[in-house]
């Protein structure tokens, strides 16, 4: 008779545990299993058995994106602590990198394991304002002192040593210079009493005297640069001047930031789910076709956000296009809604598009709710796309 103590793994999990072990079977998809794939994951680690681990994980990334993204926290705290659910985590990781400004704004954030923060910055996950990280870090470091006010004008030393504390690990990642003067004097210098004494000068040097510190650790911007396979900066200028309504192309001064969601010959070039996935309810896109066996790019905005939904969005601002694929887009077409209530058609299926006008996965441009016409064809195939969250720059 042996005694096994396992005070982590509950008598229920403890159960589906067993009954794997001895018919070589789970049931994933019944409801108290479902309700217990955290607790599955850690109790099939603490008895090492990674084949199980493998199966469950597999599982909730194929089929159970809903409850993966309304327990995003959850499943990267379990995922981030056990070495064998790094599947998981690196998909956690990947549907945050997508929309971080959503995941830092979960209510579950400031519950956050500090470890799995600071990886998280480490990791440069957070490719969005420095000024924002900053803001969230602070969050987070106060609510891991419930004593703390948010009245930052009432604390005591005290209380600022306890935010120190509580962020200093966090502090190495935060890219200090690549915030504005403005937001520095505001949102940062507020909270000089938690910073490192080198830190505070390097930073009266950068902002007040304008200096390059000769010791200060200057990391890469976290914000990458605009990086397409289709089309160049010089494109992404004019697109931008037609979402402002302008003709002329913006050059240095482009108010948007582009940051690709999907490119169809890494995430699937006719996959629909994995579109809805990776760019449903992102906010304002836009899309680039390049047409097979032709020099042709295609594409539109669509101002509002795409979904699941079946049915038609109304809009004044949406778009289609077409150009030679050149670096000065010649016989470029450009073409308004005419018909607003029928300007973005949402589906789960291949007719999901820009009206009746633009179907990608269906192969299909007509004419019907945009001014022109923007192809000389009606059917064709792509050989590849790209689609772009357009945001606005901040303080622009």
């Amino acid at each position: 008779m042996i005694t096994l103590k396992k005070p982590n793994i509950s008598p229920n999990v403890f159960e589906l545990i067993l009954r794997y072990i001895y018919t070589g079977s789970i049931p994933l998809d019944e409801k108290n299993v479902r309700i217990n794939y955290s607790l599955l994951l850690v109790a099939a680690d603490e008895l090492a058995l990674i084949d199980l681990i493998d199966y469950i994980q597999a599982h909730i990334i194929t089929n159970e994106q809903e409850l993966l993204r309304v327990n995003l926290i959850e499943f990267l705290q379990v995922s981030s602590r056990h070495a064998a659910c790094h599947l998981l985590q690196t998909h956690c990781e990947d549907i945050i990198s997508q929309n971080p400004s959503e995941f830092l704004k979960l209510d579950a954030f400031t519950i956050l394991d500090k470890h799995v923060l600071i990886n998280l910055l480490k990791k440069d996950i957070f490719n969005m304002e420095e000024i924002e990280i900053w803001e969230n870090v602070i969050k987070w470091g106060i609510s891991q002192n419930s004593h703390l006010s948010y009245d930052v004008s009432l604390w005591s030393p005290q209380d600022f040593d306890a935010l120190r504390k509580s962020v200093q690990d966090c502090i190495p990642y935060i890219r200090f210079f690549d915030i504005t003067g403005p937001d520095y004097y505001n949102k940062v210098r507020p909270f000089k009493k938690i910073l490192p004494k080198e830190l505070k000068a390097d930073l009266q040097q950068w902002y007040v005297g304008q200096e390059t510190p000769c010791r200060a650790r200057m990391i890469p911007p976290r914000i990458r640069p605009f990086v397409s396979t289709i089309i160049g900066p010089g494109h992404i200028g004019q697109l931008a001047a037609w979402i402002d309504n302008k003709q002329e192309p913006y050059h240095s001064k482009n108010p948007y930031e582009f940051k690709l969601l999907m490119l169809g010959s890494r995430d699937g070039l006719y996959n629909v789910r994995e579109f809805q996935r990776r760019c449903g309810k992102k906010g304002p896109t836009i899309i680039v076709i390049k047409i097979k066996n032709s020099n042709r790019i295609i594409g539109g905005y669509n101002p509002i956000e795409w979904d699941s939904s079946e049915g038609y969005l109304s809009s004044r601002e949406s778009f289609i296009f077409s150009f030679d694929n050149n670096k000065n887009m010649t016989n470029c077409i450009l073409s308004r809604v005419k018909n607003p209530d029928c300007a973005i058609f949402n589906s789960d299926t291949n007719y999901i598009g820009f009206g009746s006008d633009l179907e990608w996965f269906g192969g299909i441009c007509e004419q019907y709710n945009y001014q022109r016409k923007i192809l000389n064809q009606v059917d064709f195939a792509m050989e590849n796309y790209e689609v772009f969250q357009v945001k606005k720059r901040q303080n622009y």
